[in-house]
C-alpha cells in the first residue's frame, strides 16, 4: 500500500507518523513545503510567503505528485495548511489528521476561518483527532463522513522504561515544563507560581524546556521575580534530551490555555512524573481527578498543587491512578495499528465502490 503524507516536515508529529507507517509495511512518501535542509521527501515550493495563498500555491505540485506516485491514500496533517491543500486537490480517499490547535483555536476563530474549516472538514473521507473533544469541535463546524480518535502516544520503549522507575523522596522537588514558549501555553503563569513557592520557602527547582517567541520575555520575567537560582531555561531539546529530563524530574506541569491530547503529558506520565495540568477538556480525557487539575492562569492554585506533590506517597498514588489509562490508549505503536486498520478499511471501501479519484 502506498500512502502520501502532506504536512509540515519540520514537526516531530509528522515524522513519527511517517516512521510508524514505514514500520507497518507501507510505501511511504512525505511531501512538504516546510522542511529542514536535509529533508529526504518530496520538496514542494510555495509561491507565497504565508496564509492560505502559501498552501494553495502547492496544489498544482501536489496534483502532479499524486499522478506520479499513485498513492492508495493521502493523509494531510493540520487543517488550515495541508488540509487545505488536500481539500483543493480533491483526490480520494484522503484523511485529515487534526493536531489540536488547528481546530480548537485557529479552526473556529472568525467567520473566514470557520468557513475554511467547514470546507475542508466536509471534503475529508476520514477525520482523525487525538481527543474526543477535538472531534466534537470539528463536528460542531461541519458534518464528518467518518471520525476516529487516535492518540499520538508515547513509544513502547519509553513506557517500558517508565514502568520500572522508582519514585523516591527528594529534598528538592524538581518541576518540569516541556511546552513551547508561545502565548498558547501560558508559561508565564508557571513562572509566577514559582515566585509564590519561593516566597513560602518551599524547596524546589523549575526547569523550563523548550523554545519559542516568548523565550526572552519569560527569562526577563524570571529575572524580575528574582528566580535566577530557582528556574533554569534549557532551550530546544531533542527526544533523547527530553527523555533524560523526564527521568530526572518529579513533577510535570502544563499551563496550556487550550490543548488536545498532549504528547508532552503522555511522555511525562510514561516516566511516572506527577502531572499538574490546566482544567481543560483535552487534559481531562487523561486526568479527571482534582489533585492534578488547576484553573487556567491561576498561579496560586498551581503553587498549591505543586506543594502537594512533595509527598512521594502522593506521587506514587498518582502513577497508580493514571497508568492503566496510559497503557490502554497512550502507546504509540498500538495507536498506529488502529490508524493502519482504519486506513486500510477506507482504501478497501473505495476500491469496492470504484470511487477512487485522482484528479
Amino acid at each position: 500500500m502506498k500512502i502520501l503524507f502532506l504536512g509540515e516536515a519540520l514537526s516531530p508529529h509528522l515524522q513519527r507518523w511517517h516512521k510508524a507507517f514505514e514500520k507497518l509495511g507501507w510505501d511511504v512518501l512525505t511531501a512538504s513545503g516546510d522542511h529542514h535542509p536535509d529533508f529526504s521527501g518530496r520538496r514542494l515550493v510555495p509561491g507565497a510567503d504565508h496564509g492560505p495563498a502559501r498552501y494553495l500555491s502547492l496544489v498544482d505540485q501536489t496534483t502532479a505528485l499524486i499522478r506520479e506516485f499513485q498513492p492508495h491514500l493521502i493523509n494531510a496533517h493540520f487543517l488550515p495548511t495541508y488540509g487545505l491543500v488536500a481539500a483543493t486537490v480533491n483526490a480520494h480517499p484522503w484523511v485529515l489528521t487534526l493536531w489540536g490547535s488547528d481546530i480548537l483555536v485557529a479552526g473556529k476563530r472568525g467567520l473566514f476561518r470557520r468557513l475554511r474549516s467547514r470546507h475542508i472538514l466536509r471534503r475529508a473521507d476520514l477525520v482523525v483527532a487525538d481527543s474526543h473533544h477535538a472531534l466534537a469541535v470539528a463536528e460542531s463546524i461541519a458534518p464528518l463522513r467518518r471520525r476516529l480518535v487516535v492518540s499520538f502516544g508515547v513509544r513502547q520503549s519509553w513506557f517500558e522504561s517508565g514502568s520500572i522507575r522508582e519514585i523516591k523522596e527528594t529534598p528538592i522537588l524538581r518541576v518540569l515544563s516541556t511546552r513551547r514558549l508561545e502565548p498558547l501555553y501560558d508559561v508565564a503563569t508557571l513562572i509566577k507560581s514559582a515566585a509564590i513557592l519561593r516566597d513560602s520557602s518551599f524547596p524546589f527547582h523549575l526547569t523550563v524546556a523548550g523554545a519559542g517567541s516568548q523565550a526572552a520575555t519569560l527569562q526577563a520575567l524570571a529575572a524580575q521575580l528574582r528566580l535566577d537560582d530557582r528556574v533554569s531555561f534549557t532551550g530546544y531539546q531533542t527526544d533523547e534530551q527530553l527523555f533524560n529530563l523526564y527521568r530526572t524530574h518529579d513533577v510535570y506541569v502544563s499551563t496550556a490555555t487550550s490543548d488536545s491530547s498532549s504528547v508532552s503529558l503522555l511522555e511525562a506520565m510514561s516516566q511516572r512524573l506527577y502531572p499538574i495540568v490546566t482544567e481543560i477538556p483535552g487534559n481531562q480525557e487523561w486526568l479527571s481527578e482534582a489533585p492534578y487539575l488547576f484553573p487556567v492562569g491561576d498561579a496560586a492554585a498551581l503553587a498549591e498543587k505543586v506543594r502537594a506533590a512533595a509527598d512521594p506517597a502522593c506521587r506514587a498514588a498518582a502513577w497508580k491512578s493514571y497508568w492503566p489509562t496510559l497503557e490502554q490508549k497512550g502507546i504509540r505503536e498500538d495507536q498506529m495499528l488502529i490508524a493502519d486498520k482504519a486506513f486500510r478499511k477506507l482504501i478497501d471501501e473505495y476500491d469496492r465502490t470504484g470511487s477512487r479519484h485522482h484528479r
